[in-house]
């Protein structure tokens, strides 16, 4: 095939699959127009009127998000770590329910609020002795932990691009908070406590580059369970485009949550999520 048979034939392809890619888009967009005529029942209805004079509208936030969960232990006397499980930086599926934003009068600041349920499975610990720095190794070791989390998440943001030509485009940045009650539960060992001075032997000679196996820690690490439920609260920063109720957005989360038998449990989370906001 000549150079240019096969430029031809590459650019093809490539305007096939955007078409292609296009037409899947339009037929979503014009599934959704078609359902939104079911929902118009319940939404003119008496009850549902009722509701949004209180609230405001609600949605259902539905779609993906790529996440990397880190759950730690601290000693409550030191505020050190005592172990990290992380849950790996992988797809989950997410739902949420929001009411309308509300902006204050003209301006581009805005505030909300809604719900947020979210189940997390973490299967690896983080090595990391206090002198090595920024230094981590990850290791299966058979520990666990299962977290479950609702949460009542209030919002203010700044609304780019709300006020110009394109009012269903804009872009947010805002700052959230959580106020949550979780249920905790899995096992660890302790390896990032430099007075147990085996642990600690092993877990330095794995940032070092070592060949460690995990029975070397299952032999010298204090092993702990823990299942607990508590409330707690936590902060998050995002960044989110809107684009005709589709959002993609970057955010950073710190949950705080209570302390128990000797330990306050934290986790930091990171996110890029894709979702769908359905009128309700």
């Amino acid at each position: 095939m000549s150079s240019f048979a096969k430029d031809t034939a590459d650019n093809s392809q490539g305007e096939s699959w955007f078409d292609s890619w296009k037409q899947r888009m339009k037929e979503v967009e014009t599934s959704y127009e078609e359902c939104e005529v079911l929902y118009e029942e319940v939404r003119n209805s008496e009850c549902a009127k009722k509701i949004n004079q209180l609230f405001g509208e609600l949605y259902f936030t539905v779609g993906v998000s790529f996440t990397e969960r880190q759950l730690k232990f601290k000693n409550v006397d030191t505020n050190d770590d005592t172990f990290i499980l992380s849950s790996g930086y992988k797809p989950r599926p997410i739902f949420s329910a929001t009411f309308a934003d509300r902006f204050i009068g003209s301006s581009n600041w805005g505030y909300g609020w809604g719900f947020e349920y979210f189940d997390d499975y973490a299967f690896e610990q983080i090595i990391r002795p206090d002198d090595s720095g920024s230094q981590t190794q990850r290791i299966d070791l058979g520990t666990y932990s299962s977290m479950s989390v609702i949460a009542v998440s209030p919002n203010v943001f700044y609304a780019y691009g709300r006020n110009d030509a394109t009012p269903q485009r804009f872009l947010k940045v805002g700052l959230g908070g959580h106020l949550l009650y979780s249920s905790v539960r899995g096992q660890a060992y302790i390896t990032e406590d430099p007075e147990d001075t085996d642990c600690y032997a092993v877990s330095d000679r794995l940032i070092r580059g070592e060949a460690v196996s995990a029975s070397e820690f299952q032999n010298n690490c204090e092993r702990v369970a823990f299942d607990d439920g508590s409330f707690g609260a936590g902060v998050q920063f995002y960044l989110q485009a809107d684009w005709r109720r589709w959002q993609l957005a970057l955010s950073a989360s710190v949950f705080n949550h209570r302390s128990t038998d000797g330990y306050r449990f934290s986790t930091e989370e990171l996110a890029l999520t894709f979702s769908r906001k359905i009128r309700f």
